[in-house]
């Protein structure tokens, strides 16, 4: 997919048009799949050209984004040429379409596991219902064990990426054991009617592990990210991106479980599905606190920005600890004024959007 958005990025008359047309585009598409209201309850032959609208909707924006960081990757290498002095924005422009690219293969893995996860499940509840009680539990524990060991050979390959064991015995053979061992021991406890929460599993790992992001300030993630990736802007931008990442899912968490229940209630009562309920009862009642929590960041990151820069993180933090070194204090001052302006400008635009959007 990667591939594809950097061949058409390249095509500048076919880039530009597609990153206007598609959004309006997947707009109307996305309003006839999931009508806001029917009279009767569709046809499977509706339903299936329905689901395969929406799939290729979210192909089409994945390929349209991989477009957008192929553009800004390479307009960011022609304005590092193209500016001189203020190359710097360049780079910050590159980097922006490398990070985008990334999120573009982990979004994708997402909505792939997600929608795998909801068809296997109820594939598996069907078979379920066929099969005997012993044939039930044999092939859940089978099922247990492989899923065990899989979990268990994904963890030990992130330790052998961070510290290149290189010994497959240590980071996949012994770690695969332990996990279809483990899966053994669940799938003789678990019973056939047990049901396993899987939603609140996978909510308490994701918030524990976005509880330990936000426990670490940026100013340290940025010292191991200058030893990752090496002084500069990318090291600042992936220290604040993290950080930011962990600090918005508390806020935005929090804002969708204390959303009112009528709205939620009334569209559930026309018949709405789970997706028609939460475009219509959820995402209403989330948008405004969603806007004014990502603005709030983003002053945020303005002034922590400087800040980053002092531990290596690049940009005009780093050029201002470099002059105060040199006893150089009339560049210093200068750039002290021009962060005061940039800051102050930032909160005024910010209030503004605040006031017409929120």
């Amino acid at each position: 997919m990667s591939s594809i958005g950097d061949s058409l990025a390249k095509i500048i008359w076919i880039a530009l048009p597609l990153l206007i047309v598609v959004p309006f585009v997947q707009i109307r598409v996305i309003k006839w799949a999931m009508p806001q209201e029917e009279i009767k309850k569709p046809t499977m032959k509706i339903r299936v050209t329905r689901m395969l609208a929406i799939v290729t909707a979210l192909l089409i924006t994945l390929i349209t984004i991989s477009v957008l960081a192929g553009l800004m990757d390479t307009s960011g290498v022609f304005l590092q040429s193209a500016l001189g002095g203020f190359g710097f924005l360049g780079a910050f422009l590159k980097n922006l379409g490398q990070i985008l690219r990334m999120l573009i293969s982990i979004t994708s893995a997402f909505i792939a596991a997600g929608v795998l996860s909801s068809y296997a499940g109820k594939m598996g509840v069907n078979l379920q219902k066929k099969m005997s009680r012993s044939q039930s539990g044999v092939v859940g524990t089978i099922l247990a064990m492989i899923a065990g060991a899989f979990i268990f050979i994904l963890i030990g390959s992130a330790i052998n990426w961070i510290y290149q064991i290189q010994n497959p015995l240590y980071w996949a053979i012994l770690p695969g054991i332990a996990g279809a061992v483990g899966g053994l021991l669940v799938g003789i406890a678990t019973r056939k009617k047990d049901l396993i929460p899987i939603g609140m599993v996978v909510y308490y790992l994701t918030r524990t592990v976005l509880n330990a992001l936000r426990s670490i300030e940026s100013l340290i993630m940025v010292i191991v990210f200058v030893v990752w990736v090496g002084i500069g802007p990318f090291a600042g931008v992936l220290a604040l991106s993290l950080h930011t990442v962990a600090a918005l899912a508390k806020l935005y968490s929090e804002q969708v479980e204390s959303i009112l229940s009528g709205p939620v209630e009334a569209i559930k009562a026309t018949g709405a599905n789970w997706m028609q309920t939460v475009i219509y009862a959820v995402i209403p009642q989330i948008i405004p606190p969603y806007i004014s929590f990502t603005m709030y960041r983003w002053d945020i990151n303005v002034r922590m920005s400087t800040i980053i820069g002092f531990a290596g993180g690049g940009g005009i933090g780093f050029l201002l600890i470099q002059n105060i070194n040199l006893l150089n204090y009339r560049a210093a001052s200068a750039q002290m004024i021009a962060i005061a302006l940039v800051v102050a400008s930032m909160d005024y635009l910010s209030s503004k959007l605040r006031e017409k959007v929120v």
